[in-house]
C-alpha cells in the first residue's frame, strides 16, 4: 500500500514578506541600540573686561607746560626781576600750581641759584603759599619792597640759593583740579658790598611732583 507523499507548504507570499520585513526592522534596532550616536546640546558665553587706561601725573606752573610733551619742562617768571636793585630793595612775583592731571599728587619746590649775585651778602629768596604778591616804591626813591601778603623779606628770613639745590617748599598736597599760590620775594642782602655793584644773578625754581603715595 502506498502512503501518499507530504508536501511541505510554502507560505503565501505576502507572508514571507511580513516576516522579512520584520525581520530587517529587528536588525535595525539592535544596530541603532549598540553602535548608534546621540548629538550633545552646548552652550558658550563670554565675559569681556571694560576698557584699561592708565592715570596721568600733571601740573602747570602759571597756567604754561601742560601736558606730557611739558614733563620736565621750563617757562620764564617774568614778574620776577629787578634792575638797578640797592642793597635791601626787594621785588616779589606770585603764580599758581595747578593739578591738571587725572591723579592726586605730592609736590616740593627747591631753588638753585647763578650769577655773582648768588655769593654770599648777594640775593636771597622766601617763598610763601597762599598769599599773593605786592610791590610798593620807586627806582628813584630807592625804597621798592617786595611781600607776598603782609609778610616783607627780610635778611633773617630768606634764603641764598647757590648751585646746591635748597628747599623751599617740602610736602604740599593737590587734589584733582586743585590749585596754590606761590608767592616768592626775591631781596638784595642790605649787607651787599661795593663788589656786588653792577652784577647779575638768577635763580631756578623746580617744583616737583610725585603720586600720592599708598
Amino acid at each position: 500500500m502506498k502512503h501518499a507523499a507530504h508536501r511541505l507548504e510554502r507560505p503565501p507570499r505576502r507572508r514571507r514578506a511580513a516576516i522579512a520585513t520584520a525581520a530587517l526592522l529587528g536588525a535595525v534596532v539592535v544596530l541603532m541600540g549598540g553602535q548608534g550616536t546621540f548629538a550633545f546640546w552646548t552652550d558658550r558665553a563670554t565675559v569681556s573686561s571694560g576698557d584699561f587706561q592708565s592715570g596721568s601725573l600733571d601740573i602747570t606752573v602759571n597756567g604754561q607746560l601742560a601736558g606730557p610733551s611739558n614733563n620736565g619742562g621750563s617757562t620764564t617768571l617774568g614778574a620776577l626781576a629787578l634792575q638797578n636793585m640797592l642793597p635791601g630793595e626787594s621785588v616779589a612775583a606770585s603764580f599758581p600750581v595747578k593739578n591738571v592731571g587725572s591723579l592726586p599728587l605730592v609736590y616740593d619746590i627747591s631753588g638753585t641759584g647763578t650769577g655773582a649775585l648768588a655769593g654770599a651778602n648777594g640775593l636771597q629768596y622766601s617763598v610763601a603759599v597762599g598769599v599773593d604778591a605786592a610791590n610798593t616804591g620807586t627806582v628813584a626813591g630807592g625804597d621798592r619792597r617786595g611781600s607776598c601778603g603782609a609778610t616783607v623779606a627780610t635778611d633773617q628770613n630768606t634764603t641764598r640759593l647757590t648751585a646746591t639745590p635748597s628747599a623751599l617748599v617740602v610736602k604740599r598736597s593737590l587734589g584733582i583740579g586743585a590749585s596754590e599760590t606761590i608767592c616768592v620775594v626775591a631781596r638784595l642782602n642790605s649787607n651787599a658790598g661795593n663788589d656786588l655793584q653792577g652784577k647779575p644773578g638768577s635763580a631756578s625754581l623746580v617744583i616737583h611732583a610725585t603720586q600720592v603715595a599708598k
